[in-house]
């Protein structure tokens, strides 16, 4: 790889790692995690830049998934349709199945929507994991949670994520190497 003019080499590192959040955002194969922690092992002083290139990254896209939630909720796409009913003991799985459904997802919404638990709640999911952050934009998208608020509190989330695996990485390298 040829070598970039002077302080360009930050600036790449930041862009890819930008990009790669965008994606791994929106398509969980692409693990932002790993990205975090092999920056911080294979190359500890520019592992800032790739923390803020995917922290940046993921907002903008966890963003644009809440931003589609929020108003693609009303496309025709998202309104259950009719169900025929359907013979035979499949029917009572199937039914107990979507009325479980149906409960978790009014408790998601009740939780991530409510004033006191909502932000707290995304902020945990964008550090921990759990629950799965990515269902929980899904749902906060869905929710009255204002949209600056959800931003400002899941970019920091998963910024301080990526600052501790990039410096779990950095202290994995100096231990094995």
């Amino acid at each position: 790889m040829p070598e970039l003019p002077h302080g360009l080499g930050w600036f790449a590192g930041f862009l890819v790692a930008a990009v790669y959040g965008l994606v791994g955002a929106v398509v969980p194969v692409a693990n932002a995690e790993a990205y975090a922690l092999a920056a911080g092992a294979l190359q500890p002083a520019g592992s800032v830049a790739a923390i803020i290139g995917l922290t940046l990254g993921q907002g903008i896209g966890k963003m644009l998934m809440f931003w589609g939630m929020r108003r693609g909720k009303d496309l025709p796409f998202f309104h259950p349709r009719p169900v025929r009913p359907r013979s035979g003991a499949r029917e009572a799985e199937l039914g107990l199945l979507r009325r479980w459904w149906s409960r978790t997802i009014r408790v998601s919404l009740r939780l991530v929507g409510d004033t006191r638990a909502g932000l707290p709640l995304v902020f945990v999911a964008a550090i921990v994991g759990f629950p799965p952050l990515y269902p929980v934009v899904l749902v906060a998208g869905a929710s009255p949670i204002p949209a600056w608020s959800f931003g400002l509190v899941m970019s920091l989330g998963r910024g301080i994520r990526f600052a501790l695996l990039a410096w779990g990485g950095t202290s994995l390298a100096g231990w094995l190497g």
